[in-house]
């Protein structure tokens, strides 16, 4: 890891006015949350198609079973899992004034876990359920309690309980998307931190805020130039940003990266 690029990156950082940070499964996975595409990921051992919404309007106790096994056999450890240092390293970051917002791919609650507080969830939260019927949002460990005796387990209007994370064939939160895009938009700097950047549309985000892609925006009217925003990735590999959206990649692992970047922001601020 080169030092000169995380001591860039602390410059940028404490030079910019609106910082937002985009997440992805390897900044979790430090914590023991697998990803799903990866080589002996999720999808490896557990059947894509079970989170596929169609399944579940079908058979929602067939899905329900499936998140059973994963909680009891502890292969998917997204319960259990702790905040590494480098959540707590975003947190502080919030904390000190110099990051705004997080969004995150994520589904596993981390981020909250560690203290950051403007999380935007693109995908959901898995520790979480909601009815589908009246929209009362429950804690896992009360869905825990219910499936002890009904699968599925249902909210008190009598409703059935979805895990509130986004199926395949669901639409992303009109909320979270608008809000994720505004963001992008009026940042100057972005981190990019354990995503492949692949996965659209959060994917576009970067491209956004280097105003690549602002085009989409203004329904037909010609926009306004974007200000050039900086894009900093800090990711094990490069991606397909490398080289081509962002200005620089931080190679190595999400936590020791963040690490280094708070100690410096940290002797910084005194």
């Amino acid at each position: 890891m080169e030092s000169r690029l995380i001591d860039k990156t602390v410059e940028l950082l404490l030079e910019a006015e609106h910082v937002i940070v985009l997440t992805g499964a390897g900044i979790s996975t430090e914590s023991g949350v697998p990803d799903f595409r990866s080589p002996g990921g999720i999808w490896e051992r557990y059947d894509p198609t079970m989170f596929f919404i169609e399944r579940f309007l079908i058979n929602p106790g067939e899905v329900w079973r499936c998140m059973l096994d994963m909680h009891s056999s502890r292969e998917f450890s997204l319960w259990d899992a702790r905040p590494n240092v480098g959540h707590q390293a975003l947190a502080y970051l919030e904390e000190v004034g110099i990051v705004r917002t997080v969004i995150t791919q994520n589904i596993d609650n981390l981020h909250q876990k560690a203290g950051s507080r403007n999380v935007i969830e693109f995908h959901g939260n898995l520790l979480f359920a909601r009815c589908m019927k009246c929209r009362r949002k429950y804690g896992y460990e009360q869905v825990l309690i219910d499936l002890q005796t009904r699968v599925p387990p249902r909210c008190r209007c009598g409703g059935i309980l979805k895990p509130d994370a986004i199926f395949f064939g669901e639409a992303i939160p009109e909320e979270a998307m608008r809000r994720s895009f505004n963001e992008a938009e009026d940042c100057d700097l972005m981190l990019v931190i354990g995503t492949s950047a692949q996965v659209e549309p959060a994917a576009s985000l970067p491209l956004i805020a280097k105003g690549m892609s602002s085009y989409f925006w203004g329904a037909g009217n010609i926009p306004l130039p974007k200000r050039r925003s900086h894009v900093v990735e800090i990711n094990r590999m490069p991606t397909s940003l490398t080289g081509h959206v962002s200005d620089f990649l931080v190679q190595g692992t999400t936590g020791e990266a963040l690490s280094l970047i708070e100690e410096k922001v940290r002797r910084r601020k005194g």
